[in-house]
């Protein structure tokens, strides 16, 4: 319609028609600003380009303003983003790298607080079972390290995919944690809290790991098995899908971070001695260990195998 048609209709008319409305022709700075209004007042997200000094009201007042890089300074002050290119495709790129960058925050929480409620669990239940100290001040420094800093690092290269754009835009009030991130950290965090305790409290692992009279070999055992639960938690953590490998070759910095907490983590487990406490296993029992953390994934795979037979909506 043309700008004359636009003024003629009022504000409620024009939110029955927007979802329809393509294009105003001659529109004016009022027009502009008015169905940034319109729009949000419809609960949208509203996004404006410009790039002359009239669009600078309507490029502040939107939810995203995008100027072109050589609009003129007004344009650009106003607005949140500048399109240094001047092409009005680089807006999807845009969209695309923000909803890359929200998933791979919410991958990093799920495998962050998997971790923490595993950590949680065995610190509020320990003591009434007789575990007090499962891991030394330096092994958990070392746990905090993967869980932080690399974990963190390996995320943050998740590679975009063009499968995110044919989502739905998510509401304003989106919580970052949602029902599928829910179901993951909770199911995951106990299980893995379930799998420390039985091996800590059943008999059959101290037949299977060596005892002595401090327990060296058997906490060695343990804070490998924690370590790698965790490293096979990231696995799930990054993917929706049953396989697990989805991708991941766009990320070689997820696969280079996690050989090399693995490599850091079996040499601390035989060079480690008694600044990390920990004593060489024999091959058997860290077969043992690593089959028992191999145990998270299976189980995560059922859980999505879940929501897929259920059609659940909700995904990262």
């Amino acid at each position: 319609m043309t700008t004359e048609e636009f003024n003629r209709i009022s504000s409620e008319e024009v939110k029955t028609i927007l979802p329809k409305l393509k294009i105003i022709a001659r529109a004016k700075p009022t027009d502009k600003s008015r169905l940034v209004k319109i729009g949000q007042e419809l609960n949208l997200v509203v996004g404006m380009t410009g790039d002359g000094v009239n669009d600078a009201a309507a490029l502040k007042k939107a939810d995203v303003g995008f100027a072109m890089g050589s609009g003129t300074e007004v344009a650009k002050e106003a607005s949140d983003v500048v399109i240094l290119d001047n092409n009005i495709k680089s807006i999807s790129m845009a969209v695309l790298y923000g909803r890359t960058i929200f998933k791979n925050i919410r991958k990093f929480i799920i495998f962050q607080l998997t971790v923490n409620i595993c950590a949680m669990t065995l610190s509020i239940i320990g003591p009434f079972i007789g575990i007090r100290t499962p891991v030394t001040v330096i092994q958990m420094l070392w746990i905090n390290m993967i869980m932080d800093t690399l974990a963190g690092l390996a995320f943050a290269y998740e590679n975009p995919s063009k499968e995110f754009m044919k989502e739905k835009p998510k509401p304003k009030h989106e919580p970052i944690i949602n029902s599928y991130m829910h179901g993951e950290i909770l199911l995951t965090g106990f299980y893995s809290a379930m799998l420390c305790i039985l091996f800590l409290k059943l008999p059959i692992f101290k037949e299977l790991i060596r005892v002595t009279n401090n327990y060296e070999y058997f906490m060695t055992a343990f804070f490998t098995l924690f370590v790698f639960i965790g490293i096979f938690n990231a696995f799930n953590a990054r993917t929706k899908y049953i396989n697990l490998f989805h991708d991941i070759t766009k990320n070689k910095v997820f696969i280079i971070i996690f050989i090399m907490v693995i490599v850091i983590q079996l040499y601390l487990v035989y060079y480690g001695g008694n600044i990390f406490r920990t004593y060489g296993l024999t091959l058997n029992e860290l077969a043992i260990v690593l089959t028992l953390a191999l145990t998270v994934i299976p189980f995560d795979i059922l859980r999505k195998l879940y929501l897929k037979k259920k059609n659940n909506k909700a995904y990262l």
